[in-house]
């Protein structure tokens, strides 16, 4: 593990890669240390997510502002991290528009949604956490957790209508491009 993964991991602060309207931007995910090890995101004060050009970019925000989550530990972290380059993991956002899913996407899809159920519960957005309570995706989302967290089954099975899943999926990237600001 290099140096930057060992920082992150132990403020639990990480560097995320987000692909959306296919641009590549940055942002920060962790556990805010203050609020019961809850999962955020870095917002603005009106909520919204936000996004960066570069990693340089983040590090650059995080060192001037005061109000984003666990903000002493996010600080920390960003000082250790200096000249951090390579993201932790990488979030399509875009997936979520796809008209289908090859079996090799399915990951990127279950972590994608991960990301934002955390955003949607950090902001308690009721439209997104609306959708998250849909049988289907609630479904959909405990197939792939079955696979690729849990490993219950050596095959991915997924055990809900596509064709319906997708609209659910689309909303949710509708919602979520109303809430994202790209910091400039």
């Amino acid at each position: 593990m290099n140096n930057t993964n060992y920082i992150s991991e132990k403020s639990s602060k990480f560097l995320l890669e987000i692909i959306f309207a296919t641009q590549h931007y940055y942002t920060v995910s962790g556990a805010d240390l203050t609020d019961n090890y809850v999962d955020k995101l870095l917002v603005d004060t009106d909520g919204s997510l936000l996004l960066c050009a570069t990693p340089s970019d983040v590090l650059s925000l995080i060192s001037k502002e005061s109000s984003f989550f666990d903000n002493e530990t996010l600080q920390e972290w960003s000082r250790q991290v200096t000249g951090i380059k390579t993201a932790y993991a990488v979030i399509d956002l875009d997936i979520l528009l796809k008209d289908a899913f090859d079996p090799e996407s399915y990951e990127s899809v279950y972590y994608t949604l991960g990301v934002v159920k955390d955003y949607a519960l950090q902001l308690n957005d009721e439209k997104l956490l609306a959708i998250f309570e849909r049988d289907i995706l609630k479904q959909f989302i405990d197939d792939l957790a079955d696979y690729f967290t849990w490993s219950e089954n050596d095959l991915l099975k997924i055990s809900v209508e596509i064709n319906i899943l997708l609209l659910s999926l689309k909303e949710i990237y509708e919602r979520l491009k109303q809430c994202i600001h790209i910091y400039q």
